[in-house]
């Protein structure tokens, strides 16, 4: 490759018959300051350099930048990834790319550890041993394949199981017609409440695309329970717009109230925390909207075609303070807030999705915004447009959910009676994301073969016969509609930005591949042809599709120059082609109110058990790189380990402290016995337990056998009663001394947590007595 400045013609030649086809980000001036790089020349941003498999290839010395698309979580934020002498070494957010405009979150910032983790997936593995047992021997791309290709055969129509995450993007596309060409059950695991929000948008909004938070307009917003800093939907965005609403505005600070059980790091960043109940983010949304129409701050005859069925004044703010556990003040309070600091914005996630009236309460809250008007307006809730691919057997996914528990229950028993002869697993870990008590891993085991495609071994690839590793999201082609989307049509492309890491140094290498083209070469082994030669062949066609809209932020007269400009800004997008019509009136069907339901009496059960998704393990997928380990909670700051929370007072009724060990017994008869951190911020009758650890596969050094996974604690029977979701906040327990103690890994070190005169919580919970 030529070392000096080149021709943009010449780039162009060359991008076209690369085998990566890598391009440099072409938006350095937006946020990068990397003058003098290229000797002052211009076209430097479009100087081309192959990801290297021989380090003389490159030009040493030099850094290169590449725009890509985050694949850490299902945000779709757009990447700057610095790349020297052929290695990833840092990520930084795309200035240019409407969604995260720069920003990152914690995740994201981990891509760099995790295409490099020594537990990845080496080669193909075929098992040794019995399923399950992570006994597996390497085999060879062409006899795996030739083997998935066979069994795809013998599976027949119908007789194909396959599991993913919901389908979305250029994979997504792929994965259809993948499935739909076998004849395949197509099933997509996400968390619960993921599922419930979904279907409360659906009601409320009539569209299956998640609204984005115009929060850089915004005056007030309250949040029920939704953790969106730290992990909910689309972080990185959410924490963009919320820098601007606090201090990004000359002439006004926006105004920000927590209503949830609860103190998380995002309800740490409030102006004021309600800690309620757990499961009553309705009940209080429905008296907020009582109290505002009584009042004259909202209009009776919408608010009685968006209440539908419910009659209002059975929830006055004095009627439901038992129930929620904060006072009628503080509800009326919250009401007058939000009716007069217009622009106002309630949005609900997290724990409130998670309760046996999970619907109810996000259906609830959600309304809250058609009943003052604050969709589709600056400073509200912005609704996206749709895909702006064609319709038809070929256009781009998106607005996929996954199934409720309830169906997964009805999937485990097909696989239990034998109906599938073949599971084939991509990007989902139900596993270990299903409580134990669902039983889905011995229904796997009666399924005739199982094939995963993974990165590393995770609870559901080791019960694999056979394991094909693919590609990390650095080293891949991707497209991807962001949802939430910017309120605006928005497509993010990803580029490999690297090679996978060859045999070096004693070290194997990654024998990996794209997951697209691994199932079209297995279903080319099957006989069936699809659309495409190689995965990156699809995404270049969709790509090519948005040039024939002849609109967007970039232009080209021919596919490969196209591709090149979406490929240098990082992705399409066209900021005139938003939601069309008008802004919904009422729900598309109304939801019962309801209280939530909860396992175990409270003589024998007296603590709800409230499990929570962290900022960097989530509900446990990013557990096995080593940095997401050892990033502190935000507000117990504990690392490498689960922990139990409990309220200073609830700590001395038991008489344990910090670093105790107590057993967690649950209303379904399972225990666990986890370490007592004192949270002055923790409400008295709640147990508060972190997500994300309880991992068994083999071999991850940095998540194997390290906490437990709090899931399994929770009873399986309750479900939200509208959509079958997991209520997995629906669960009391019991704590036992057990008269043991550890050294608890905080940040903090062994220093007990403790509060300062005049903090918000001294007026909820009363100061605890001196530890021993």
């Amino acid at each position: 490759m030529r070392k000096g400045a080149m021709r943009r013609r010449d780039f162009i030649k060359l991008v076209t018959t690369s085998t990566t086809g890598a391009v440099l980000f072409a938006g350095c001036g937006s946020g990068f300051n990397l003058s003098g790089i290229g000797n002052g020349d211009p076209n430097w941003k479009f100087q081309f350099e192959s990801p290297v498999q021989n380090t003389l290839d490159v030009i040493y010395g030099r850094d290169n930048w590449y725009a890509t698309t985050c694949q850490q979580c299902g945000s779709s934020c757009g990447l700057i990834v610095r790349v020297f002498e052929g290695r990833a070494k840092k990520v930084e957010g795309n200035p240019a790319f409407p969604i995260n405009s720069g920003g990152t979150c914690a995740r994201a910032q981990a891509a760099v550890q995790d295409v490099y983790l020594p537990d990845r997936i080496q080669a193909p593995l075929k098992a040794s041993g019995a399923r399950g047992s992570g006994s597996f021997t390497m085999t060879t791309w062409d006899a795996a394949l030739k083997e998935f290709s066979s069994d795809l055969t013998a599976a027949g129509s119908g007789g194909t199981l396959l599991i993913s995450e919901p389908p979305a993007g250029g994979f997504g596309l792929v994965l259809n017609t993948f499935a739909s060409s076998f004849g395949a059950k197509q099933v997509a695991f996400e968390p619960d409440e993921r599922v419930v929000l979904r279907e409360a948008m659906r009601r409320v909004f009539n569209t299956s695309m998640y609204p984005t938070i115009d929060l850089a307009s915004t005056n007030f917003l309250v949040s029920f329970s939704a953790d969106f800093l730290h992990g909910w939907i689309s972080p990185a965005q959410f924490a963009m717009g919320y820098g601007t609403f606090r201090q990004g505005r000359p002439d006004i600070r926006g105004t920000y109230y927590h209503v949830g059980p609860q103190l998380n790091g995002t309800a740490a960043s409030a102006d004021s925390w309600l800690p309620i109940t757990p499961g009553t983010e309705g009940l209080v949304a429905l008296a907020m909207a009582q109290y505002m129409t009584t009042q004259g701050l909202a209009d009776k005859t919408k608010a009685a075609s968006i209440y539908a069925g419910i009659n209002l004044n059975q929830y006055t703010p004095d009627q439901v303070a038992s129930a929620t556990g904060i006072s009628a003040a503080q509800i009326q309070d919250l009401a007058k807030r939000f009716a007069n600091g217009k622009p106002s914005v309630a949005i609900a996630g997290t724990s409130a999705a998670a309760s046996t009236n999970a619907l109810f309460n996000l259906t609830s809250v959600l309304a809250l915004n058609v009943l003052v008007g604050s969709v589709n307006v600056p400073g509200g809730l912005i609704l996206n447009p749709n895909s702006p691919f064609p319709a038809g057997a070929t256009s781009v996914p998106t607005g996929a959910s996954g199934l409720t528990y309830r169906d997964w229950t009805s999937v485990i028993r097909d696989m239990n009676a034998g109906k599938y002869k073949l599971a084939i697993i991509h990007g989902a870990n139900p596993a270990y994301g299903l409580p134990e008590s669902s039983g889905f891993a011995a229904a796997l085991g009666k399924v005739g073969k199982v094939v995963s495609l993974a990165t590393i071994i995770d609870e559901t690839s080791q019960l694999a016969d056979l394991v094909l590793p693919v590609n990390h999201g650095l080293e891949d082609w991707g497209l991807q509609i962001p949802d939430p989307g910017p309120g605006y049509q928005t497509v993010a492309l990803q580029q490999p930005v690297i090679n996978t890491l060859p045999p070096e140094h004693g070290h194997p290498g990654f024998d990996s591949r794209p997951a697209g083209d691994v199932l079209i070469q297995a279903a080319q082994g099957a006989g069936k042809k699809l659309p495409w030669g190689t995965y990156a062949d699809a995404v270049k066609a969709s790509v090519d599709a948005l040039r024939g809209l002849g609109r967007g932020n970039v232009s080209g007269p021919d596919a490969p120059t196209y591709l090149v400009q979406v490929q240098s800004a990082g992705g399409w997008w066209d900021t005139g082609a938003k939601a069309t019509g008008a802004a919904p009136t009422a729900p598309t069907k109304p939801t019962p109110a309801a209280p939530p339901q909860f396992t175990g009496d409270t003589g024998t059960y007296p603590l709800y058990l409230l499990p929570y998704p962290t900022l960097t393990l989530d509900y446990g997928k990013g557990a096995h790189v080593a940095w997401m380990q050892a990033l502190p909670e935000p507000i117990s700051t504990g690392v490498w380990n689960t922990w139990v929370e409990l309220n200073p007072n609830t700590a001395d009724h038991y008489g344990v402290g910090l670093g105790d060990i107590v057993t967690v017994r649950s209303a379904n008869g399972v225990s666990r016995d986890l370490p007592v951190y004192v949270n002055p911020a923790a409400a008295p009758n709640v147990v508060q337990i972190p997500m994300g650890q309880g991992h068994s596969a083999k071999p991850n050094r940095y998540s194997q056998f390290r906490g437990v996974n709090p899931l399994d604690l929770v009873d399986a029977s309750k479900v939200d009663t509208e959509t079958g979701a997991l209520a997995w906040a629906a669960t009391r327990v019991q704590i036992v001394k057990t008269g043991k103690k550890v050294r608890l890994a905080r940040f903090e070190g062994q220093v007990p947590a403790f509060q300062l005169p005049g903090a918000l919580i001294i007026d909820v919970i009363p100061p605890r007595r001196k530890q021993g």
